[in-house]
């Protein structure tokens, strides 16, 4: 194991799911001390969801980790985890991207703030303070919490008609859907799908909350002409045919994509019927109808 203690890699050797060995650069890239988890089990040193199923499963997968662009491998006992060098420019434009709707929110709040009856400026102020907050989250950590308690669905639609006041009229379905994945994350995603819509597409929009065998698809549904290329609408950059009169720089759905393979989940799009799809497939842990 010694030959391990000045690797620039992380190595965590866990036999029978317990940590036996971790080595300086996996606490550092972990966030924990070694001797505080020791014969604990692995998801105390991990804390991090994708990262235990990758280890329980093998393989290998580009992750962030507590704000870190990690590539992390698994084979048999063995965890290995490697810090890589940020891709600036892509970052730098994603997190640019992800600023731009909760900066024109709260521009948009102030303007309320100005008018607002002393009785109402404290729930503006309350949803600038919200927004204000995640926009620091995005800024500080390019990851999202993996751990957080269970929530309804339900109650991202109240913030997002807040952020997105045109998101009031999209109807929508959530099944009494709970949820266990980052609510920042989570909202991300509505917020990019259902801001395509409705500048890309065309009404009815609505979301949809879709069960099926282990995984949950959260969809937005509109309904414009059918496209060309879906699958190429994720590439960062890209465009469909409806954008061209419409403000955007592209990279919505490509943060969607990368969002939802952070958790362990895909993003799709397709046509279906009358409709075109655009959703989000999250993975069996993620997500329940009733209380666990």
């Amino acid at each position: 194991m010694k030959g391990w203690d000045r690797a620039i890699e992380g190595a965590v050797w866990f036999p029978g799911g317990r940590i036996r060995y971790l080595n300086p650069a996996a606490e550092a890239l972990l966030g924990v001390r070694a001797d505080r988890v020791l014969g604990a089990p692995l998801i105390h040193a991990l804390r991090d969801r994708r990262l235990l199923r990758l280890a329980e499963a093998g393989g290998e997968a580009e992750l962030w980790v507590r704000g870190r662009r990690v590539f992390a491998r698994a084979a048999g006992e063995w965890l290995y985890l490697l810090e890589l060098p940020p891709d600036d420019a892509e970052e730098r434009a994603q997190l640019l991207h992800e600023l731009r709707t909760p900066l024109a929110a709260i521009l948009g709040l102030l303007g309320v703030l100005e008018d607002a009856p002393p009785e109402e400026r404290a729930e503006v102020l309350a949803t600038l303070r919200a927004e204000a907050e995640r926009m620091r989250r995005l800024v500080e950590s390019g990851g999202y919490a993996p751990e957080v308690p269970p929530y309804p669905l339900a109650a991202l639609r109240e913030r997002l008609v807040r952020v997105l006041p045109a998101a009031a009229g999209v109807a929508w379905e959530d099944g009494g859907v709970r949820l266990r994945v980052d609510p920042d994350a989570l909202f991300q995603i509505l917020l990019n799908l259902v801001e395509n819509a409705l500048l890309h597409g065309r009404p009815p929009v609505s979301v949809a909350a879709r069960p099926a065998g282990e995984a949950l698809y959260l969809e937005v549904l509109d309904a414009g002409p059918p496209l060309p290329d879906y699958e190429g609408l994720f590439a960062p950059g890209a465009r469909g045919p409806a954008a061209a009169q419409a403000r955007g720089t592209g990279l919505g759905l490509a943060i969607v994509r990368r969002v939802a393979r952070g958790f362990g989940g895909e993003a799709y799009a397709e046509r279906r019927g009358e409709a075109n799809v655009f959703g989000v497939r999250l993975p069996p842990g993620l997500w329940f109808l009733t209380s666990p």
